[in-house]
Protein backbone atom coordinates (compact mmCIF):
# COMPACT_ATOMS: atom_id res chain seq x y z
CA UNK A 1 0.00 0.00 0.00
CA UNK A 2 1.23 3.45 -0.78
CA UNK A 3 1.64 6.33 1.40
CA UNK A 4 0.91 10.05 0.37
CA UNK A 5 3.37 12.01 3.07
CA UNK A 6 3.83 15.09 1.01
CA UNK A 7 7.55 14.91 1.64
CA UNK A 8 8.15 18.19 -0.97
CA UNK A 9 6.32 20.09 1.38
CA UNK A 10 9.36 20.25 3.79
CA UNK A 11 11.48 21.82 1.59
CA UNK A 12 11.57 25.15 3.34
CA UNK A 13 13.03 22.91 6.17
CA UNK A 14 16.30 22.15 4.00
CA UNK A 15 19.49 24.12 4.48
CA UNK A 16 21.25 24.25 1.72
CA UNK A 17 24.74 26.20 0.75
CA UNK A 18 27.31 26.50 -2.10
CA UNK A 19 30.80 26.07 -1.07
CA UNK A 20 34.11 25.77 -3.91
CA UNK A 21 31.30 25.12 -6.69
CA UNK A 22 29.71 22.02 -4.48
CA UNK A 23 26.14 21.64 -2.83
CA UNK A 24 25.42 20.83 0.00
CA UNK A 25 22.57 20.29 2.88
CA UNK A 26 22.28 20.70 6.22
CA UNK A 27 21.67 16.99 7.95
CA UNK A 28 19.94 17.47 11.52
CA UNK A 29 20.75 14.16 12.56
CA UNK A 30 24.63 14.00 11.69
CA UNK A 31 24.46 17.92 12.76
CA UNK A 32 26.96 18.67 9.52
CA UNK A 33 26.54 19.68 5.95
CA UNK A 34 26.75 16.84 3.63
CA UNK A 35 27.27 16.71 -0.42
CA UNK A 36 23.34 17.51 -1.69
CA UNK A 37 22.79 14.24 -3.91
CA UNK A 38 19.40 13.48 -5.58
CA UNK A 39 19.47 10.51 -2.66
CA UNK A 40 20.27 12.97 -0.13
CA UNK A 41 17.23 15.50 -0.97
CA UNK A 42 14.69 12.30 -0.32
CA UNK A 43 16.78 11.50 3.00
CA UNK A 44 16.67 14.60 4.33
CA UNK A 45 12.92 15.87 3.62
CA UNK A 46 12.04 11.95 4.94
CA UNK A 47 13.98 12.98 8.40
CA UNK A 48 12.22 16.50 8.64
CA UNK A 49 9.14 14.31 8.19
CA UNK A 50 9.94 12.05 10.95
CA UNK A 51 11.11 15.10 13.23
CA UNK A 52 8.21 17.49 12.23
CA UNK A 53 5.02 15.28 11.52
CA UNK A 54 6.33 12.20 13.43
CA UNK A 55 8.18 13.94 16.55
CA UNK A 56 10.39 11.43 16.34
CA UNK A 57 13.51 12.90 18.62
CA UNK A 58 16.77 13.22 16.91
CA UNK A 59 18.39 10.97 19.46
CA UNK A 60 16.28 7.84 18.12
CA UNK A 61 17.18 7.95 14.55
CA UNK A 62 20.63 7.07 13.02
CA UNK A 63 21.88 7.82 9.55
CA UNK A 64 23.76 5.49 7.37
CA UNK A 65 25.58 3.02 9.95
CA UNK A 66 27.47 0.29 8.40
CA UNK A 67 26.19 -3.38 8.44
CA UNK A 68 27.70 -6.52 7.49
CA UNK A 69 25.39 -8.24 4.96
CA UNK A 70 26.59 -11.64 4.06
CA UNK A 71 30.38 -10.52 4.52
CA UNK A 72 30.17 -7.51 2.89
CA UNK A 73 30.18 -3.82 4.10
CA UNK A 74 26.71 -2.44 3.67
CA UNK A 75 25.15 1.01 4.85
CA UNK A 76 21.71 1.55 5.34
CA UNK A 77 20.06 4.91 4.86
CA UNK A 78 17.82 5.69 7.95
CA UNK A 79 16.56 3.26 11.26
CA UNK A 80 14.80 4.69 13.77
CA UNK A 81 15.37 3.40 17.28
CA UNK A 82 13.22 2.52 20.07
CA UNK A 83 13.46 3.94 23.81
CA UNK A 84 16.28 1.42 24.68
CA UNK A 85 18.32 1.84 21.88
CA UNK A 86 16.82 -1.23 19.82
CA UNK A 87 16.65 -1.35 15.96
CA UNK A 88 13.04 -0.68 15.38
CA UNK A 89 12.54 0.55 11.56
CA UNK A 90 14.92 0.44 9.03
CA UNK A 91 14.45 2.89 6.13
CA UNK A 92 15.90 2.72 2.32
CA UNK A 93 15.98 6.08 0.57
CA UNK A 94 16.36 6.31 -3.03
CA UNK A 95 16.53 9.17 -5.53
CA UNK A 96 13.54 10.57 -6.90
CA UNK A 97 14.25 8.68 -10.02
CA UNK A 98 14.50 5.07 -9.02
CA UNK A 99 11.91 3.02 -9.11
CA UNK A 100 11.04 1.23 -6.21
CA UNK A 101 10.95 -2.30 -7.26
CA UNK A 102 11.28 -6.09 -5.99
CA UNK A 103 15.01 -5.10 -5.78
CA UNK A 104 15.12 -2.52 -3.55
CA UNK A 105 12.48 -4.09 -1.42
CA UNK A 106 15.25 -7.25 -1.85
CA UNK A 107 17.88 -4.70 -0.88
CA UNK A 108 16.07 -3.66 2.72
CA UNK A 109 15.13 -7.37 3.74
CA UNK A 110 18.96 -8.20 3.20
CA UNK A 111 19.91 -5.66 5.43
CA UNK A 112 16.77 -6.79 7.92
CA UNK A 113 18.25 -10.24 8.37
CA UNK A 114 20.98 -8.59 10.22
CA UNK A 115 19.03 -5.47 11.67
CA UNK A 116 15.96 -7.30 12.40
CA UNK A 117 13.68 -4.45 12.54
CA UNK A 118 9.64 -4.79 13.18
CA UNK A 119 9.09 -2.15 10.51
CA UNK A 120 10.84 -1.41 7.01
CA UNK A 121 10.25 1.41 5.13
CA UNK A 122 11.10 3.02 1.46
CA UNK A 123 11.12 5.79 -0.48
CA UNK A 124 11.82 7.64 -3.37
CA UNK A 125 10.07 10.88 -2.31
CA UNK A 126 7.14 10.52 -4.56
CA UNK A 127 6.16 7.18 -3.27
CA UNK A 128 6.72 5.85 -0.05
CA UNK A 129 5.62 2.16 0.96
CA UNK A 130 5.78 0.79 4.83
CA UNK A 131 5.61 -2.31 6.03
CA UNK A 132 5.61 -4.27 9.25
CA UNK A 133 7.13 -7.30 9.83
CA UNK A 134 5.20 -10.15 11.16
CA UNK A 135 8.21 -12.84 12.82
CA UNK A 136 4.90 -15.70 14.22
CA UNK A 137 3.58 -15.38 10.63
CA UNK A 138 6.56 -15.09 8.99
CA UNK A 139 4.53 -12.11 6.49
CA UNK A 140 4.49 -8.72 5.82
CA UNK A 141 2.08 -6.82 6.15
CA UNK A 142 2.08 -3.27 3.97
CA UNK A 143 0.54 -0.35 6.27
CA UNK A 144 -1.42 2.34 5.03
CA UNK A 145 0.39 4.78 7.45
CA UNK A 146 3.46 5.22 9.07
CA UNK A 147 3.46 3.92 12.85
CA UNK A 148 3.86 6.31 15.59
CA UNK A 149 7.43 5.25 16.78
CA UNK A 150 7.21 7.46 19.73
CA UNK A 151 4.82 4.84 21.32
CA UNK A 152 7.50 1.75 21.43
Amino acid sequence: MELSLHLPSYRNHLKIRTTRDRHEIWDPIRRKYVPMTPEEIVRQLFIHFLLAEQKTTRTRISVERQITVFGQQRRYDLMIHDRTGAPLALIEVKAPQITLSQAVLDQIARYNLVTNVTYLIVTNGARTWCMQIDPVEQRVNYLSTIPDFNDE
